[in-house]
């Protein structure tokens, strides 16, 4: 089985992107986050590009919570500027970020590829 998320780095935007797609849980996404931190930890300001817009999430209200207080409290992680892009305004993933936002991470969300890569070179 492979996982339904792919990670890549660009030198020239110095920015990771991790893209989610089909139906991805909060494991899948542990795991991303988890493979993240091991290849990318050196980088002194880690910029993430997450897009979730062909992700159909499968995760619960508690289990959203749950992966905002991984990344939150994660030495590497907490650091992070993170932009997400999402297909909609209302995706259900939404509610992790919002957490993640209220714990004073420094992550927004987008509906703009562009917008998100502007925002996350400032």
């Amino acid at each position: 089985m492979s996982p339904n998320f792919k990670i890549r780095y660009s030198r020239s935007s110095r920015i990771v992107r991790i893209h989610l797609m089909g139906r991805i849980g909060l494991d899948e996404r542990l795991l991303a986050a988890r493979q993240l931190v091991v290849r990318f930890r050196h980088l002194a300001h880690l910029r993430l590009l997450v897009d979730a817009r062909y992700a159909h999430s499968m995760m619960t209200t508690e289990e959203q919570e749950r992966l905002a207080d991984f990344v939150c409290a994660h030495p590497v992680l907490c650091r992070a500027r993170i932009a997400v892009l999402f297909s909609s305004r209302f995706s259900p993933s939404l509610g992790a970020l919002q957490n993640m936002v209220q714990r004073g991470q420094d992550a927004r969300g987008f509906l703009v590829e562009g917008e998100a890569l502007e925002w996350l070179n400032r």
